[in-house]
């Protein structure tokens, strides 16, 4: 893997932020510029304890004017995919008395989970995470929710999410859902991107699991890189998952006239689920640790191993260089007067001294062999 696929498997599991969106520095409270074409797709769900209806707009007239002729009895799910522009986001403001703040969070695409009370509305947001099926990529979107009086708007950039079984529910009456409050639609949505966060936390066990078999049989075939991104996926999600939990316990104590108190009890099961993964993820980080130590032990007890063989090789061959290099000095055997020098290396000049030498180079050799083996330091 080059540093650049790296790099940008790192930039992968950032907090996905628009890319319409344009923070200027020092702007007043609740500016927002956005640069963008693309018109955000509009799906309402109107519904009541009977029926459900699903309709899409491409424009806001056509919804403003489809909502003022509906029925009070009608609860709406207004679901936008995509980050328009100014102009969108300032009709649907004006419409429905949206705050600037809220307005601005959520065209930002970087804010964490939490929950702001406003006069006429309640302002949500939370991370809605998952992976994509094709390359496994993990997805950090920003998911906002506008609670209304019998009104629901939530605005995020892409339709890939988790939450097409709560409008499965919707659809086919599944539940008691048409028939609750518009804060139980909330509700209901919010628990289904918590309750997303556990299939997620078992792709990150498989992978910790396949990754702990291949540094066992052959870690060569595993690169450090892998275990950190999976590290850093596990900080996201856990970053995540914490944040859920202090906005849900934070909606729950909140007080609003738009707050239903019968769901309540279900926000608390929310809020253990989030305690649940919270230790999962805590668990797989300890394993996400242990694992890129036991990576680096076993990729240093492999360097060890080389380099002791490496060590034994050159202490059997320093004796027989001490050798080579004491015979290869070739000193006269006579003096310049032609008298016998018999100190200076006799040997060289000895019918079988070549062969003699390789004898003892050969036995030297052997011997220490035989000697490491001995120590079991081979």
């Amino acid at each position: 893997m080059s540093s650049s696929d790296r790099r940008s498997q790192e930039i992968d599991i950032l907090p996905e932020i628009s890319k319409a969106y344009k923070r200027v520095q020092g702007a007043y409270p609740g500016y927002y510029d956005l640069q963008s074409d693309k018109q955000p797709e509009i799906r309402v769900f109107s519904y009541n304890s009977q029926v459900c209806n699903e309709n899409k707009f491409g424009k806001l007239a056509d919804l403003f004017s489809y909502l003022d002729t509906q029925p009070n009895t009608f609860k709406h799910w207004i679901d936008t995919e995509g980050i328009g522009n100014t102009t969108f986001f300032d009709t649907l403001k004006n419409y429905f008395k949206l705050h600037n703040l809220a307005v601005e969070d959520a065209v930002s695409g970087d804010q964490r989970p939490k929950v702001e009370t406003y006069d006429e509305h309640i302002f949500i947001v939370s991370r809605m995470l998952y992976h994509l099926p094709s390359n496994n990529k993990l997805i950090n979107e920003q998911i906002s929710f506008f609670l209304l009086p019998n009104i629901l708007i939530t605005i995020q950039d892409e339709y890939e999410d988790c939450l097409e079984p709560v409008r499965e529910r919707l659809r086919k009456g599944k539940g008691t859902m048409r028939a609750n409050s518009i804060f139980y639609l909330t509700y209901a949505l919010i628990d289904a991107i918590v309750d997303n966060y556990f299939p997620m936390a078992e792709n990150i066990a498989q992978r910790l699991n396949e990754l702990e078999d291949k540094i066992i049989t052959n870690v060569e075939s595993v690169s450090i890189h892998d275990i950190l991104h999976i590290k850093r996926e596990i900080l996201q999600i856990r970053k995540a998952a914490l944040a859920e939990r202090d906005k849900i316990s934070e909606l729950m104590r909140c007080e609003h006239p738009l707050k239903d108190a019968k769901v309540e009890i279900y926000l608390r099961d929310t809020y253990d689920h989030c305690l649940q993964i919270l230790e999962v993820l805590d668990d797989e980080k300890e394993i996400a640790y242990s694992l890129a130590e036991a990576y680096n032990t076993t990729i240093a007890n492999k360097t060890n191993d080389v380099m002791k063989v490496l060590t034994i090789i050159s202490a059997i061959f320093i004796p027989l260089t001490f050798i080579v290099g004491v015979y290869g000095m070739n000193f006269a055997p006579e003096g310049l007067n032609k008298e016998a020098l018999p100190f200076n290396m006799p040997e060289l000049y000895h019918p079988y001294g070549y062969i003699g030498v390789w004898i003892v180079m050969i036995a030297i050799a052997i011997g220490a062999f035989v000697f490491f083996k001995h120590k079991k330091w081979l």
